[in-house]
């Protein structure tokens, strides 16, 4: 029962409440008996300021070089601040996410309750809150329609008695201090408005229909008394003339059929959530929440909340992120707070590219397409930032954006960092790898890339020994051990990493296209003079590739890790004496211990963990993230609210949820079943004993090819199928060696090591492999 979560306790808190969303609009639904709240969200609605406006940093750029090729770092970032401060006309932070509005529901029980659950359907995404009165059952039912956004609940009982219920809609607790709000009645519907101060407009319309019964209206509420069948209409309307736009919503909600919605709803959803599927063992019997959870935290690592949490990352994608919409935000769609944690942005040092990491295995292409639309329309935005801090030619992407692209003043020192667009730009070259969509590399990612690029031809600087420096330089969160630290420096491995990768890219699909020949040949003059990956004394792989910067362990940060994860440079077949190093730098990073860690940062690890093969370590930080960061309705939270030594503990007994590590979550155990990159596929990289018998469909590869894995490791035995894209040889390494090999359809073309085969079929055709192990 993976595809189903189960509470038994209501939520006191939208952090804890049941989520529905369609991409667009979202809903936190509490589960409450006698005063239900449900929670209201738009990806659209923040919290306008004014647009960030400095004067040309440049200028000061040569003496902040200076100083940092002298060494003096700290002096070097003390410079870059204070000067930035003084060019900014307007210093603001990002525009913060906000929340819409909350719906409550009035039912005064008519007796007192027995057998609650609150449920949320992964195949259907609906949400079904019942209990009992008496014999009677009672049940409330919620979803969020994926093709019009209508927030629909229904109510009804078992026996068909009477329901009373009483619908009210006001700003979330709070909202007085930022937005005006009323509510009227107009045409049998109740209305929300609410204002900002800027003038900018959002609101609802409710519409409630019953079997039976009647409906009377008031200007702050609707009341329904002796109803059959209760059922409740809510759509929303933002930054639009109001009075045009309530008379639409109007129309349009007073037509829906509850019945209809709901079956061309779950059919629609039906067709995403089933494009990939995972099991692990034999089907057991449903727990709820709570009780799977304490065995979680109890260290008994339950096979069925990993699988659970499978399927609820994918669940999360797909209601967060959509096609002509917004990327996932630190909070996916959901937010209760009129000031959240970091502005619920997109950030862009590692968040938002860890929310999207296992999008694309997925098969869910469509719904990753908002992170490439929001990129592209910021495109010039970006170029300001690089001509007006570094006189560059390109983009230079920001470390947070929500409304614009333009470089926040607030973010001091991070405005130097540069590798944030070559780090998005992997995502579009990745798209292409995993869709074989050739238009989408030519005018999208091969601009995206080649606007990065032309940054870096203009940002580099040619040091003595004829190779590049990367001068400022940060190696996101962490500072290398030297007098006056600093995070400012030179040369991070990272910068490296991704200026190496994004180049490298740029090349490979300009060869594929035929294009940009006049190019290729500069962009692979610019490989030659990238600095050489360096191991330190420890034989671990260095984080920053200059003389004198020592390696700081004590951090949670693997930035430096980036040739093995999120990218795909460092192999152990291809760079073994680097793959080691890496290695030895993530060993040495457990010198930090529990106590700096996060949800996100065992996510982070995992998928590390599972590149490296290692997979009792891969599960072990997965392990962690159930057993402290995850809450009632599996949510993941930044830290442990208990305090219980597994994370640091920054925000006391109030942690932010971070949809980050749910969806690394997924992520990770995609990676610990399969690895791809183009021609290779690795079988079951790093599959824990736990794990020893299961099936994963429909997962998408970079070589052309979609994967079905089956394995029983009790008969050792695995059944591997490839279905073909493209009439092209894959060699597959079965990670834990084979004894037999029968090629069912499909051609082998050769083996080695007992462990490496090449196989082949026709376009539209598979591979089927039975392995014995």
């Amino acid at each position: 029962m993976a595809d189903l979560m189960m509470k038994r306790i209501p939520a006191s808190d939208w952090q804890d409440a049941l989520p529905l969303g369609n991409g667009y609009v979202g809903a936190m639904v509490y589960g409450n008996i006698q005063k239900e709240k449900i929670l209201l969200n738009h990806e659209r609605l923040f919290r306008y300021q004014k647009q960030p406006d400095y004067e040309p940093f440049y200028k000061y750029l040569p003496h902040v070089r200076k100083l940092m090729l002298e060494e003096k770092y700290s002096e070097g970032e003390k410079y870059f601040n204070e000067k930035f401060k003084e060019c900014c006309k307007e210093v603001y932070n990002v525009d913060p996410y906000q929340p819409f509005c909350e719906i409550c529901l009035y039912r005064k029980p008519d007796e007192t309750f027995t057998d609650y659950s609150a449920t949320l359907d992964f195949v259907s995404a609906v949400a079904t809150v019942r209990w009992k009165e008496k014999d009677t059952e009672i049940i409330r039912e919620n979803f969020v329609s994926y093709d019009t956004g209508c927030i629909c609940t229904s109510m009804f009982s078992s026996d068909n008695r009477p329901l009373d219920l009483k619908i009210t809609v006001d700003s979330v607790a709070g909202g007085e201090n930022y937005v005006d709000s009323f509510t009227c009645i107009q045409d049998n519907c109740l209305v929300f408005n609410s204002q900002y101060k800027d003038g900018r407009k959002h609101g609802a319309v409710i519409f409630v229909n019953t079997d039976k019964g009647s409906v009377e209206y008031d200007d702050k509420f609707i009341s329904v008394k002796a109803a059959g069948r209760i059922y409740l209409f809510v759509m929303l309307y933002i930054y639009e003339d109001e009075k045009k736009a309530i008379n639409r919503l109007i129309k349009t909600v007073k037509q829906y059929d509850y019945s209809q919605l709901k079956k061309d709803h779950i059919t629609v959803w039906n067709k995403l959530y089933n494009t990939a599927s995972l099991t692990l063992g034999d089907e057991t019997k449903l727990m709820s929440n709570e009780e799977i959870l304490l065995e979680a935290y109890q260290n008994k690592k339950p096979a069925d909340l990993f699988h659970t949490m499978f399927n609820y990352g994918k669940y999360l994608y797909i209601s967060s992120s959509r096609e002509n919409g917004l990327p996932v935000n630190l909070q996916g769609i959901w937010n209760g707070s009129y000031e959240p944690k970091w502005d619920s942005d997109i950030h862009n040092d590692e968040n938002v590219q860890m929310c999207y990491w296992a999008s694309l295995p997925l098969g869910l292409f469509e719904s990753s397409l908002a992170l490439y639309d929001y990129f592209d329309s910021f495109i010039p935005h970006f170029k300001e930032n690089a001509k007006k801090i570094y006189n560059c030619r390109g983009i230079l992407v920001p470390i947070c954006m929500s409304t614009h692209g333009k470089i926040c003043g607030t973010s001091g020192k991070w405005n130097s960092w540069i590798a944030a667009g070559g780090w998005i730009a992997a995502h579009y070259y990745d798209y292409w790898l995993f869709t074989e969509d050739e238009e989408f590399l030519k005018h999208r990612a091969v601009p995206f890339m080649k606007q990065v690029v032309l940054f870096y031809e203009d940002f580099l600087i040619t040091g003595d020994n004829g190779k590049y420096i990367f001068v400022p330089s940060i190696s996101p969160e962490n500072v290398p051990i030297h007098e006056n630290r600093s995070m400012m420096c030179v040369n991070a491995t990272m910068d490296v990493a991704i200026a190496k990768e994004c180049i490298t890219n740029l090349i490979t699909a300009c060869k594929h296209l035929g294009i940009e020949r006049e190019n290729i040949s500069k962009w692979e003059a610019m490989l030659s003079k990238m600095p050489e990956y360096e191991i330190n004394e420890d034989g671990a792989m260095k984080e920053w590739l200059y003389d004198g910067l020592k390696d700081n362990y004590y951090h949670r940060h693997q930035s430096h890790i980036y040739p093995l994860f999120p990218g795909n440079e460092i192999t152990k077949e291809n760079n073994p004496k680097i793959y080691d190093a890496l290695k030895t730098a993530v060993d040495k990073r457990l010198l930090t211990g529990f106590v700096q860690q996060t949800g996100w940062s065992y996510a982070h690890m995992a998928n590390i963990y599972a590149r490296l093969e290692d997979q009792e370590s891969a599960l072990a930080c997965l392990n962690y993230i159930l057993r402290s960061c995850t809450g009632a309705n599996l949510f993941t939270y930044h830290n442990d609210w208990r305090d219980q030594g597994l994370t640091m503990y920054p925000f006391g007994k109030n942690p932010p949820f971070q949809i980050d590590a749910n969806l690394g979550f997924t992520a990770a155990m995609i990676e610990m079943l399969i690895f791809s990159k183009p021609g290779f596929i690795r079988i079951l990289p790093a599959l824990p004993d736990d794990w020893n018998k299961g099936k994963v469909k429909g997962l998408r590869t970079r070589c052309g090819c979609i994967a079905d894995i089956e394995w029983d490791l009790k008969k050792k035995h695995i059944t591997v199928k490839l279905a073909s894209l493209k009439k092209e040889p894959v060699e597959i390494e079965i990670t834990a060696g084979f004894k037999k090999i029968e090629c069912k359809e499909g051609t082998l073309l050769s083996k080695r090591d007992n462990r490496y085969l090449t196989v082949q079929s026709d376009k539209g055709k598979q591979v089927i492999l039975e392995i014995g192990i």
